[in-house]
């Protein structure tokens, strides 16, 4: 995939607008690693072999979230299920048959994320990697899990995608 929108190479011209954003990549990279897949991304460097800022940008905050979220991604396979059923943008994958990942696109209303691929009698513990501590979770509606996420400040090197680490019973 490439970050610019319209193009594989270098364009003087590009627009803000035309450069998929933070979160778009994240998307597409949970996307793409929770149905087994791999992701390459292209940046177009200039005649002279330099890499625009905004690349720099997209591909340095790519970083940051992968050091935060990395065990995720790093050596994971694709789980029972690609994504949820009951709440959309959120992708998983898998490390051992006991430790999935739940890769949540959007902060949850109301702090709480209601997920419908994951059976609470299977759950032994939730952590939001990134932050301390074991979150609490419940039975939801059908048998479906409810995790309740913590509360972060703004300066929270959270941001973009947030991932939920299940160890299973």
């Amino acid at each position: 995939m490439t970050i610019d929108k319209n193009s594989w190479g270098y364009r003087r011209n590009a627009k803000y607008e035309d450069y998929l954003s933070t979160h778009e990549l994240l998307t597409t990279l949970a996307q793409t690693i929770s149905c087994g897949g791999n992701l390459l991304v292209n940046v177009g460097p200039s005649h002279d072999g330099l890499i625009k800022p905004i690349f720099e940008e997209r591909l340095r905050d790519l970083g940051h979230w992968l050091s935060i979220n990395g065990e995720a991604v790093y050596s994971s396979k694709p789980w029972t299920h690609q994504n949820d059923t009951k709440t959309p943008d959120v992708w998983y994958t898998m490390q051992e048959k006991t430790t999935v990942y739940s890769i949540v696109l959007n902060w949850p209303k109301n702090n709480e994320l209601e997920l419908g691929s994951v059976d609470h009698k299977t759950v032994g513990s939730v952590e939001l990697l990134g932050e301390k501590g074991s979150l609490t979770f419940k039975v939801g509606s059908d048998g479906h899990t409810v995790v309740t996420f913590p509360h972060i400040t703004p300066d929270s090197p959270l941001k973009w995608a947030y991932v939920l680490k299940f160890t299973l019973k």
